[in-house]
């Protein structure tokens, strides 16, 4: 249970997801304006090199609560009553921004943790009721050929010859009590800083005892696969067929 701050780069974290797909989910939580409440009167720090204020670690807040949270977000990609899921390392915790933190900086969070896991799984819920919808989050492919040298992963590089290097593939909007997820292999960045926004963010990882999304909609691949190539062989065969007759 390290702090978001204790992160190691790995080699890996250049990889392709792998593991999960984006989703949204709508009206996370029963009663949001407490969990906002809560996230405004914890007190916050700046952690590392990150922009905006993070809280401590919410298992450190309340456990109970932590895990009840991590579940409910696992059970949107997993039936958490008919699987035997097991995970190493959760890290949560509230993240406040504002327009003064800076331009979103595109990066990934496959980091290894102290509890020797990578991330795998990350997410975050909006948490402020009136606020830009471009606020929210964006995620990115990085560019054929483009190389993202070492001074750009501790931000010593100019933001806009990093921003060059990606293209934009998808936008989640800024809602109210909006949750989202995605691999954590996925390029992505906030879109804007135009108001102050609180989240509560977190990271999964050292998920066990699961087939991963990813992995269980290619099983019919090799299927798929070999019936548009018998199609394709069959379509010729007829093309000749039909310049012979």
């Amino acid at each position: 249970m390290s702090g978001s701050g204790e992160n190691i780069a790995t080699k890996s974290k250049w990889k392709s997801p792998d593991k999960f797909f984006p989703i949204i989910v709508d009206n996370f939580f029963e009663d949001p304006l407490s969990v906002m409440d809560m996230g405004h009167r914890v007190p916050k720090e700046t952690v590392g090199n990150q922009p905006g204020l993070r809280s401590k670690q919410f298992w450190e807040i309340d456990q109970i609560l932590h895990n009840a949270i991590i579940k409910k977000a696992l059970g949107c990609y997993f039936d958490l009553d008919y699987v035997n899921l097991t995970w190493k390392l959760s890290n949560m915790n509230f993240h406040e921004m504002s327009a003064e933190d800076g331009k979103g900086w595109i990066h990934q969070d496959n980091i290894v943790q102290n509890a020797g896991a990578d991330n795998e799984l990350a997410g975050l819920i909006y948490l402020t009721p009136i606020i830009s919808y471009n606020s929210g989050t964006s995620l990115f492919t990085l560019k054929d050929g483009a190389v993202v040298r070492p001074e750009e992963e501790t931000k010593q590089a100019g933001w806009q010859e990093h921003r060059d290097k990606f293209n934009e593939k998808f936008r989640f909007e800024n809602v109210f009590n909006r949750l989202i997820m995605y691999d954590a292999k996925e390029w992505h960045a906030a879109t804007e800083y135009v108001d102050n926004r609180l989240t509560l963010a977190f990271f999964i990882g050292g998920i066990e005892g699961v087939e991963f999304p990813r992995q269980r909609i290619s099983r019919e691949d090799n299927i798929i696969e070999a019936r548009i190539g018998k199609s394709s062989q069959l379509n010729q065969q007829n093309r000749i067929y039909s310049n012979v007759k």
